[in-house]
């Protein structure tokens, strides 16, 4: 269903864009989504789909949630010990939040700094003490 509502918008974008009259015609597109767009019986639907949603969004948390407490059952019993905690940790503790670690930039240094004549920047990708560091000969 997704794909061919992308294919409809796809086929009145071409339209649109391909026509020499585009302006009228994306004047014309426009006005009449907006009587659509306004229509009270629409917006009723729309309505009722917000609220369809927002009802069974709950639901559908706990049933996540209960399909991963049975995952986690079947893989205990096809995995013996995976579930249980590891050095360190309590077998009671609630499961938490983790954060992200933060990233540390690995560039140790900038060969633009460092200029003079017989660095290594190897590590860096930069020349060798033999040439370039490329995997092409070098030109005779």
């Amino acid at each position: 269903m997704k794909g061919k509502a992308l294919f409809a918008v796809g086929v009145a974008v071409g339209y649109v864009w391909g026509s020499k009259s585009w302006p009228e015609v994306y004047r014309r597109i426009r006005g009449g989504t907006e009587k659509v767009w306004k229509n009270p019986e629409v917006q009723e639907n729309v309505h009722q789909a917000t609220e369809a949603v927002q009802e069974s969004v709950p639901d559908i948390l706990d049933n996540l949630y209960e399909a991963g407490k049975k995952l986690m059952e079947k893989a205990e019993t096809m995995f013996p010990g995976i579930t249980s905690p590891k050095s360190g940790q309590h077998s009671d503790a609630k499961p938490t939040a983790t954060t992200v670690p933060t990233i540390k930039s690995d560039v140790i240094s900038d060969p633009a700094l460092d200029d003079t004549t017989g660095s290594d920047w190897t590590g860096e990708g930069g020349a060798e003490p033999e040439g370039p560091a490329t995997n092409t000969p070098p030109r005779p």
